[in-house]
């Protein structure tokens, strides 16, 4: 049975007056996590003002990925609270989070080149959400020894999201539970609107003046039309459900293979058709039936089988540079194309941002020695204007001189001449390093690097080498933060 606002008001007021630790509510902006901070708000506004002493902070984490109108909706939200939050004098503080750049997506995508998210290799969840909140929570936790953590999480939406539930039962004091997440041990989770089903929570953000002053029939306009019911929750650990089967998510999500939430938006309001370049890239241009644009070989150029016997294949690793800047000129399209379209509250949008761009150049020019710098090139050529990002050290080599290697390496080894560029192109990088930064403690140990990751001349070898060495039944060590890369044989063949 549904427990009735008033009541979870009455709990709420008891829970806050109990003890002096500091709230942290995870705040979506669906309807789930709406009501959820609805509620809180209106408890702790109707209590004295001597007895609001709590501070309560409402976290949202941005992934830069998002529904472009979902992100304008929760940012603009925000805004309202932290200026009603300081109008009726209550201890409640926004604060919107957003992935440090390394762990952004669009970072490891096209700069270090990890394929696009699928089951078995599902790189974004930590990196995009987890962190950022998890960073935030545990910080908070430990400098007030313990923390109490309210999501907007009900009974019945899936089967996956009860688990979790479950997860949070058995505590030791009532109506809060330990967080299963070790990092988050001093945090208490707290599920206020657990029992209500989706016409409760309706029912409440509908007919209940919302307390920030936003109007919560909008958001209604923004869920009506779409698919299942089912927000995209903050999520603090791994056990929250992903976001893949969620309404709102990340536009770039591959866990689903459509965005209908995008879709359904631009096909029932006409003033949401700037978004169909978007989904149109997302559609063309992310898809987990990329073997064809990765490299045979893994980040560090091991090599490694799937499969047994006649059948075994490589497991394929990263984006290769052709396709990683394929990628990139056609997201600044896109984004030229939004920018164009001069929409009111989104003729600023930024798909992909200049320190995103600066990291993604750095990880091509000194991570993996791709010292033609294609990304000021590719930004020129889309929005006819120069690069403004950071400056770096030019390369002595010019563009002739290394269309000339190019030739001579074809002609030198024409089944495998790219793979001859690759390498010479690697160990003048690291030369080049070496003379810039006058440090050669590490020289050498880069330069074994680059003859390792460049071992192969072709894929052919590569597979014949594996399958020569290889020990049937005995795993590859895992190498710590290089990832697992699935192929897509058998990602399909888990899903059937």
């Amino acid at each position: 049975m549904s427990t009735p606002p008033e009541a979870i008001i009455e709990e709420i007021q008891s829970l806050y007056r109990s003890d002096s630790l500091p709230w942290i509510v995870g705040y979506s902006g669906g309807k789930d996590s709406t009501a959820s901070l609805q509620l809180i708000w209106k408890a702790v506004a109707a209590l004295p003002a001597e007895q609001r002493t709590k501070d309560i902070h409402v976290i949202s984490t941005d992934t830069l990925v998002e529904n472009p109108v979902i992100a304008a909706w929760v940012e603009s939200s925000l805004k309202r609270m932290r200026a009603e939050a300081e109008s009726q004098d209550l201890p409640i503080h926004p604060h919107r989070l957003t992935p440090s750049l390394e762990h952004r997506f669009w970072v490891n995508l096209i700069g270090k080149g990890y394929p696009a998210p699928r089951n078995r290799f599902r790189w974004c969840t930590d990196r995009l959400k987890i962190s950022a909140s998890t960073k935030f929570i545990q910080e908070l936790s430990e400098a007030n020894n313990e923390a109490i953590l309210v999501l907007g999480q009900r009974r019945g939406e899936s089967q996956a999201r009860d688990k979790v539930i479950d997860h949070y039962s058995g505590s030791t004091r009532d109506r809060l539970s330990r967080n299963r997440d070790p990092k988050l041990s001093r945090v208490w989770v707290y599920l206020p609107i657990e029992t209500w089903t989706s016409d409760d929570v309706w029912m409440y953000v509908l007919t209940d003046e919302n307390p920030w002053g936003v109007d919560n029939q909008e958001l209604f306009s923004i869920y009506k039309g779409a698919t299942p019911d089912a927000e995209c929750p903050v999520v603090v650990d791994k056990s929250t459900p992903s976001c893949g089967d969620s309404r709102f998510g990340c536009y770039v999500c591959t866990m689903v293979s459509q965005d209908k939430s995008m879709q359904a938006m631009i096909q029932n309001d006409d003033q949401k058709s700037w978004m169909q370049p978007i989904l149109d890239f997302r559609n063309t241009y992310l898809s987990i039936q990329d073997w064809d644009v990765r490299d045979f070989k893994r980040m560090n150029g091991r090599v490694k089988l799937m499969g047994k016997g006649d059948t075994a294949e490589l497991i394929h690793g990263p984006y290769l540079q052709e396709y990683r800047a394929k990628l990139l000129e056609e997201l600044l399209r896109t984004q030229r194309a939004v920018l164009d379209a001069k929409v009111p509250g989104h003729d600023q949008i930024e798909l992909i941002s200049i320190d995103e761009l600066d990291a993604i150049r750095r990880i091509w020019v000194e991570e993996k020695g791709e010292i033609e710098d294609l990304l000021p090139k590719i930004y020129e050529r889309v929005f006819q204007e120069p690069y403004p990002g950071r400056a770096m050290e030019p390369h002595p080599l010019e563009p002739e001189d290394l269309a000339l290697l190019k030739e001579v390496s074809a002609e030198l080894d024409p089944e495998a001449g790219e793979q001859l560029y690759q390498l010479t192109r690697g160990l003048l990088a690291v030369q080049f390093q070496a003379m810039q930064t006058q440090k050669r403690s590490q020289h050498l140990d880069r330069l074994e690097e680059v003859l390792k990751a460049n071992a192969f001349r072709t894929e052919r070898e590569a597979l014949e080498f594996a399958k020569s060495n290889r020990v049937d039944g005995q795993e590859e060590p895992n190498t710590g933060e290089e990832l697992e890369l699935i192929p897509l044989a058998a990602v399909e063949a888990e899903e059937v």
